[in-house]
């Protein structure tokens, strides 16, 4: 039977796929942070997803010790992963994903994900080339996080393809990587997107939508932010159901709130509960 998000696309699912992992969480990161000093200093809206390091250590030290591995979208895609993986996803490419996350994730032998934005690439804050080369020289894979980090909902024609298509050339042609993956800016994410988004070539989009991930051309994700305790985040690693349904009960609501009280206000509120004590 065909999956509700590839029903959308009209893409089937690869259940066909015979062996690896047919499940797997993929785990959204954003920013990690090297002190909490730091964390506090990020704009409310970025510090509601940001995590600290010492926090990311726990998270991937656990991962290590209790025999987790983690595998490349490619490889848990085509069914070559093994049954205890996990995805480890950054989207936005800030600087501290360099800086910060990968000395983390060699030194535990992992792989992972990095969803940069093309503009931002170079700027204050973000990593640049010569970063985004050492990434991939390492074994890691750089993706698209598209062009301008813009909700996605509110583009049509050529400013919705460019999103897609100007972005997967740009990150190919400075990285001599294919770019297979795209990550949906802000979660923005409709039907026509996700179409315009296959038909440049993707493989794979990930959605911020909250689930266990199958292999199929739209991928739910995990969101691990500040508030994800390490209780919580060995559930999501394996596979609690409960959690997932609390995850995307949680989502809902959020989308509701918005359409209630409108994006502003919801994030004025938003940044009121993040507000330093």
């Amino acid at each position: 039977m065909t999956g509700e998000r590839d029903r959308v696309v009209g893409i089937p699912t690869r259940k066909s796929i015979s062996g690896g992992a047919s499940r797997a969480p993929v785990l959204m990161y954003h920013a990690v942070l090297a002190t909490r000093e730091e964390w506090t200093r990020r704009a409310p809206a970025a510090r509601w997803y940001d995590v600290t390091a010492d926090r990311f250590e726990q998270q991937m030290e656990f991962l290590a010790q209790t025999g987790y591995g983690t595998v490349l979208l490619e490889e848990f895609l085509s069914g070559k992963a093994p049954a205890r993986s996990v995805v480890l996803t950054f989207d936005d490419g800030h600087e501290s994903n360099f800086s910060v996350a990968f000395p983390v994730l060699k030194r535990c032998r992992f792989r992972a994900e990095f969803f940069v934005t093309v503009a931002n690439v170079g700027q204050p804050g973000f990593v640049n080339w010569a970063q985004l080369s050492e990434l991939v020289s390492a074994g890691m894979s750089v993706q698209s996080h598209g062009l301008h980090h813009q909700p996605l909902t509110g583009h049509r024609g050529s400013a919705l393809r460019d999103e897609f298509r100007i972005s997967k050339e740009v990150l190919e042609r400075n990285l001599g990587a294919p770019v297979k993956y795209f990550a949906i800016p802000g979660g923005f994410a409709n039907r026509d997107v996700y179409r315009e988004g296959l038909a440049a070539g993707y493989e794979a989009i990930c959605s911020s939508e909250p689930g266990l991930a199958k292999r199929s051309a739209i991928l739910p994700r995990v969101a691990v932010t500040h508030s994800t305790s390490q209780a919580v985040f060995a559930e999501l690693v394996s596979h609690k159901f409960l959690r997932m349904i609390l995850m995307k009960a949680r989502r809902q609501l959020g989308k509701a709130a918005k359409t209630l009280v409108g994006v502003q206000r919801y994030e004025a509120l938003k940044r009121r509960a993040l507000k330093p004590s």
